[in-house]
């Protein structure tokens, strides 16, 4: 697939948030990034929720930069 970009920057909360939705969706987000073969930048947060998407996307073999 040709894209004009390879990376997805994601900005979200250090907390998990009142909703276990919002866990679920941020665990998703991570694991269909690296499953389109998109690199996640991010914050470098490895707690709430941004620590969710980067720790789906670096579980699901995806490419971090945080």
């Amino acid at each position: 697939m040709n894209r004009p970009f390879n990376s997805v920057c994601v900005f979200c909360g250090s907390r998990f948030g009142s909703k276990p939705a919002y866990r679920t969706a941020a665990r998703a987000l991570g694991s269909a990034l690296a499953a389109a073969g998109l690199r996640l930048v991010y914050g470098a947060g490895d707690v709430g929720l941004m620590g969710e998407v980067a720790n789906a996307a670096q579980d699901a073999g995806g490419d971090t930069f945080g």
